[in-house]
């Protein structure tokens, strides 16, 4: 079963470990103007993009044993897994940031 979150007919998936880009922006309509900013990207991909190779028990929630005996609960979410481009034309990058 896929995760993340269907809307309007796209499934989008956060990523808190993608490489952010500074950009030099001008933005007409603000106080802002050749400004480097930091953006972030946004990675779309389309049918048979990317291939996914599953190796081990496939994905699980693994407990940590280091919890002050019980009194906290720590868990990892573990998956061995490679990933490969199969199609780039049906990959498109666009970078998303605030002003």
């Amino acid at each position: 079963m896929p995760t993340g979150f269907l809307f309007e007919g796209v499934r989008w998936f956060e990523s808190t470990n993608l490489a952010e880009k500074s950009l030099q922006v001008t933005v007409s309509d603000a106080s802002i103007s050749n400004a480097v900013t930091t953006a972030a990207p946004m990675i779309f991909f389309g049918p048979q993009a990317v291939g996914v190779g599953i190796g081990g028990n496939n994905a699980q929630i693994l407990l940590n044993n280091n919890d002050d005996f019980s009194r906290f609960i720590i868990m990892i979410w573990s998956l061995f897994a490679g990933f490969e481009v199969l199609n780039r034309d049906f990959i498109t990058v666009a970078y998303s940031f605030v002003y």
